[in-house]
C-alpha cells in the first residue's frame, strides 16, 4: 500500500513541479463525485484543516490520508478567493465535462448542417463559457457590467466567426475540406474574449499575492495578467482540440471502416467519442500550469522586491492563484 505524503496545507498531495503530479492534482480536483459533497461533509473537512492550522500538526486521530482527502473536498467546492461555495454549482471544473459534451456534439453533429445552427450552438457554448470563467476566478469579487459585456463581446465573436465561415465556404466550396476547424476557430477566438472580459478586473487591478506560508503579501495587476493569459493558453486554446478536432477525424476513419452501422450505433459512437476526447482533455490541458502560480518577483511590481521578513534573505518567489 501507498503511503501520502504527510500533509502540507500550502502544498499538493502530489508534486506540482512535474506534469504527472499536476495531472493527478487536477483528477482530484475535477472528480465529478464532489459535485455529490453534503454541506455538512464540506464543513467537516473545513473544520479539519482548521484545526490542523490552529494546531500546527495532524489534529488527535486524523491521518495524513484524510487530511488530503479534506483539502481536496474543500478545493472542489469553496472558492479559493472569496471562501464561499463555488457558484452556480454547474459552473464548478467537477461538472464541466458535462455540459460540454452536449455542446460540443451540438456544434460538430448539428451546427454545420446550416449556418442558424452554427451560431445556435456557438451562442449555448459561449453562454457557458461565461458561467465557468465567472465562477473559477482567481479574485474575489467581479463587476456583473464587465460579466454583461464580456457575455455579448464573446457571443457576438463566436456568432460573427460562425457566419462569416458559412458564406465563405458556400461561396469558396473547396474550404469544406477545413471545415472542422472553424467551430474551433470560432470557440477559442470567443472564449479568449470571454475570459479576458469576465477577468478584466484581474487584468486592470490585480490579484493577492502570498508567500510560500500563504501570508498575503498585497495585489499584483502583473501577477493578473500572468494568470488570465495563462487560462487562456490552457482551457480556451488547448482544450478545444479535443472535442473539437480529434472526434471529426476519429469518425471520419471509423465511418470508412464500416465497422458501425449507420443510424442510431454510429450517433451513439460519436458522442461516445467527444465524452472520451473531452474526459482526456479537460485535465491534460488544466495540468500544463500549476494552479497555484510560481511568480519571480523580478516580473512583478517593486513593492515585492526586497527582504523577507521572516526569513532576512532576498525575496526572489511569491506565488498567486491562477483561476481556472
Amino acid at each position: 500500500m501507498i503511503h501520502p505524503p504527510p500533509f502540507n496545507p500550502q502544498g499538493t498531495r502530489y508534486d506540482s513541479a512535474t506534469y504527472g503530479g499536476r495531472l493527478r492534482n487536477i483528477l482530484s480536483a475535477i472528480d465529478p463525485r464532489t459535485l455529490m459533497l453534503s454541506d455538512e461533509r464540506v464543513k467537516s473537512s473545513q473544520h479539519l484543516l482548521s484545526e490542523y492550522k490552529r494546531l500546527g500538526s495532524l489534529p488527535q486521530g486524523v491521518t495524513d490520508e484524510e487530511m488530503w482527502t479534506a483539502q481536496q473536498e474543500v478545493a472542489a467546492v469553496i472558492h479559493p478567493a472569496t471562501g464561499e461555495p463555488i457558484s452556480p454549482t454547474v459552473g464548478r471544473m467537477s461538472a464541466f465535462i458535462f455540459p460540454n459534451i452536449f455542446t460540443a456534439t451540438g456544434m460538430l453533429m448539428h451546427g454545420p448542417t446550416s449556418i442558424g445552427a452554427g451560431i445556435f450552438w456557438q451562442w449555448v457554448n459561449q453562454s457557458y463559457n461565461v458561467v465557468n470563467n465567472y465562477a473559477n476566478r482567481s479574485s474575489p469579487d467581479v463587476d456583473m457590467m464587465t460579466i454583461s459585456k464580456s457575455y455579448g463581446l464573446a457571443v457576438g465573436a463566436a456568432c460573427s466567426i460562425a457566419l462569416g465561415a458559412g458564406v465563405l465556404v458556400k461561396r469558396v466550396p473547396s474550404l469544406a475540406k477545413v471545415g472542422l476547424l472553424i467551430p474551433y476557430l470560432a470557440t477559442i477566438a470567443a472564449g479568449s474574449t470571454n475570459v479576458g472580459f469576465t477577468r478584466m478586473n484581474e487584468i486592470t487591478d490585480g490579484i493577492p499575492v502570498f508567500d510560500e506560508d500563504g501570508d498575503d503579501l498585497g495585489v499584483s495587476v502583473n501577477a493578473g495578467k500572468s494568470a488570465v493569459l495563462q487560462t487562456i493558453l490552457t482551457r480556451i486554446v488547448f482544450l478545444p482540440i479535443f472535442p473539437l478536432l480529434f472526434p471529426p477525424m476519429i469518425m471520419t476513419a471509423v465511418k470508412k471502416s464500416g465497422v458501425i452501422r449507420a443510424g442510431g450505433p454510429l450517433i451513439a459512437a460519436e458522442v461516445a467519442t467527444i465524452a472520451l476526447c473531452l474526459g482526456i482533455g479537460l485535465p491534460c490541458a488544466l495540468a500544463l500550469q500549476p494552479q497555484k502560480m510560481s511568480l519571480d518577483v523580478n516580473d512583478l511590481e517593486e513593492k515585492f522586491h526586497g527582504v523577507d521578513p521572516k526569513t532576512g534573505l532576498q525575496r526572489t518567489i511569491v506565488y498567486a492563484n491562477k483561476g481556472l
